[in-house]
């Protein structure tokens, strides 16, 4: 086969350059897998309630519950998970210091700590998945580490369908076996990389993704935040209690799984709210109100959101993370991105051992 020589090639040197950064890639993504659930057992005391009634403190209630324990601080947000044994995270306004986060048991309204006491590894993880720690420049370094991944996945395929390799054999030479264990697991695992290195960097390039998919499917790319006009004299900002109501009833289905913007009388309140069918935590939907008679100014649902919007923030975000199907994918997603370390070990190996080979016929 003519093309095998540089095919391998490509795929050895690429395999080489990005070694590290996909050994690091495919670490920490098979952790956020389950970033949510790993960072709340870390953090069971900031976040583990027990439910004492069938429901939650109702929101108005709770919020003042919170602003009287902490004098001077105002609510200038709630996130709300589906768990009911989860607390709620509000962020309080502290004028005339930074905001601050605090975790809040929903069926007391106690403040049971804040986040700055919270253990940072899962956040971390977060944070050296897209960007090592760098920033924008680290960033840059990922999303090509997510390029290189989708030319190792194709020119992996091409070099393996001529052998065809669909289990591991016996005991074997070290250079033989690592070769053997490449090419079993690399195949196995070749979509799922295929498919982590397109929505990777979809995700990196959100905005010019967002752009061609409006040219091509001809839709607008998201529907503008609606601007505010000024708010009546003597107008009170929106409680969360009423956005709450005023949501729900603009997009009933859905369920609040946050609410930003309380106090501000001159931008919308943004509630955002998750459909059954999403498998995006938060959701992607949006609902933006007037900060003071809660006038529904734009309900984006994720049922109708133009395409282009759907595509890039919502479906290729849950295949990138394995949330597709629930459970069973993002077992699936771990598994995936856990053998990609051991890709970029036995890669190096078969390059090392016929180096060596090759040596001992010169000698």
């Amino acid at each position: 086969m003519k093309l095998h020589k540089p095919l391998l090639w490509i795929h050895l040197v690429t395999g080489l350059a990005a070694a590290i950064v996909l050994l690091l890639l495919g670490a920490t993504g098979a952790l956020l897998v389950f970033e949510n659930e790993i960072d709340h057992t870390l953090n069971a005391a900031l976040f583990r309630v027990h439910p004492l009634r069938w429901e939650p403190l109702p929101l108005d209630e709770l919020v003042q519950k919170v602003e009287n324990a902490r004098p001077g601080s105002r609510v200038g947000s709630l996130n709300l998970p589906a768990e009911n044994d989860i607390a709620y995270v509000l962020t309080l306004k502290q004028p005339p210091g930074k905001p601050l986060g605090v975790t809040v048991n929903p069926y007391t309204g106690e403040v049971i700590g804040t986040l700055d006491s919270a253990n940072p590894f899962m956040r971390k993880v977060h944070q050296f998945h897209k960007n090592l720690l760098l920033g924008p420049p680290g960033s840059q370094v990922m999303a090509w580490g997510a390029i290189l991944l989708v030319v190792l996945a194709l020119t992996g395929l091409v070099l393996w369908w001529p052998r065809k390799l669909w289990s591991l054999g016996g005991a074997k030479a070290t250079g033989r076996r690592s070769f053997d264990w490449h090419n079993f697991f690399g195949f196995y695992s070749s979509i799922f990389m295929l498919i982590f290195g397109v929505t990777g960097i979809v995700i990196h390039w959100d905005a010019e993704a967002m752009h061609l998919a409006g040219r091509l499917s001809g839709q607008p790319t998201t529907l503008p935040v609606p601007k505010v006009s000024p708010a009546a004299p003597g107008a009170k900002p929106l409680t969360a209690g009423a956005a709450f109501t005023a949501a729900t009833n603009a997009v009933p289905g859905a369920t609040i799984t946050s609410i930003q913007g309380l106090g501000s009388m001159n931008a919308p309140l943004r509630i955002t709210m998750r459909f059954p069918e999403d498998r995006t935590p938060a959701g992607r939907t949006n609902v933006y109100l007037h900060p003071t008679t809660g006038a529904v100014l734009l309900a984006q649902s994720s049922r109708n959101a133009p395409a282009p919007y759907r595509i890039v923030k919502l479906w290729n975000r849950q295949l990138h993370t394995g949330d597709t199907f629930g459970w069973p994918s993002r077992i699936i997603a771990a598994l995936a991105s856990a053998s990609l370390p051991l890709l970029t070990i036995t890669g190096p190996l078969i390059w090392w051992s016929r180096l060596r080979r090759r040596r001992s016929v010169v000698t």
